[in-house]
């Protein structure tokens, strides 16, 4: 979300706030798995970098902002690239990796008009993927309208790199996004497929969020303060995916795995959600996911990227 949060918060401030019980538990991470998680998160920042997302098969990924080293030195091309050819202009790519033996499917988060469209369209949706499953109509349309042509392309790719993991990534709407896709994607036969969720706003009523938490490998990131995970409101009936990874470092700072805590249930008030209302004022935090995750988006609100 980028010039976005200021409306979304106005909305959230004006409906309140509602506080159930929370559900404590935590563990500390490793520091393997800090370095995956800094690894993950340059691929979400690179779903920003418009030669990516617009990019031509085959071609190597990059970014400009110089926030996705790590993607720039492994063996990665890009099999897919989607933008601008549907009315939530949802975009991203699907790149194959050989260094990390994946394929990633990358969502940009939010920049155009048409996300923020997206962003807002809070009503629920109900989903064939299990009993009393709804999710937020904007982010589940988001996937939907480019489902099918991913879908394919995953399958055509894993086919030829069998041993190769799935892994799903985004930042912000990209998050919501990736989050809504990987669940669908494991339903389709990718039952192994990892999510990794930066800055996700929630996505699911009780139900849907506790069929996705059971699903696993899923890696849910908060930072701080971060207005933008505490959206569409618990009031509304929309709760988060189990864990969170809460990042306490300040803005622009190295993360270490001291500064990551392992949060489980849907509702925990230990992380993100404790820190209050949703406020214009924490704004800033929304942006450091262990790098400057939306470095390469441009100034601006245009209809379309």
């Amino acid at each position: 979300m980028h010039l976005t949060i200021p409306i979304l918060l106005s909305v959230a401030m004006a409906l309140g706030y509602a506080v159930p019980a929370s559900s404590l538990q935590a563990r500390d991470i490793l520091a393997n798995e800090l370095s995956q998680f800094k690894f993950w998160a340059q691929y979400a920042a690179a779903a920003y970098c418009e030669e990516n997302y617009i990019g031509q098969t085959g071609s190597k990924l990059t970014c400009w902002a110089e926030n996705c080293p790590l993607v720039e030195s492994a063996d990665a091309t890009i099999v897919y690239d989607f933008s601008n050819i549907t009315i939530t202009d949802t975009s991203g790519f699907v790149a194959l990796d050989k260094t990390t033996k994946a394929v990633i499917l990358s969502f940009r988060g939010s920049y155009s008009v048409r996300n923020w469209i997206s962003d807002v369209t809070f009503p629920h949706i109900a989903l064939n993927l299990c009993d009393g499953c709804f999710a937020e109509l904007g982010f589940w349309s988001s996937w939907e309208v480019v489902r099918n042509p991913v879908s394919a392309v995953i399958n055509e790719t894993l086919s030829m790199y069998p041993d190769f993991e799935l892994v799903v990534v985004g930042h912000s709407l990209g998050a919501a996004v990736a989050t809504l896709a990987a669940t669908d994607l494991r339903s389709k036969g990718h039952t192994s497929a990892a999510l990794y969720a930066f800055a996700a706003p929630r996505v699911a009523n009780p139900a849907l969020a506790q069929h996705i938490t059971m699903q696993g490998n899923n890696y849910r990131f908060t930072h701080t303060s971060d207005p933008v995970p505490k959206l569409p409101l618990l009031s509304m009936g929309y709760v988060h995916v189990s864990p969170e990874y809460y990042i306490t470092s300040p803005n622009n700072a190295t993360v270490s795995v001291e500064d990551v805590e392992v949060l489980k249930g849907e509702v925990n008030f230990e992380g993100n959600t404790g820190t209050g209302l949703p406020s214009l004022e924490d704004v800033s935090d929304h942006h450091w996911y262990f790098e400057r995750t939306d470095g390469c988006i441009a100034p601006g609100l245009p209809f379309r990227a």
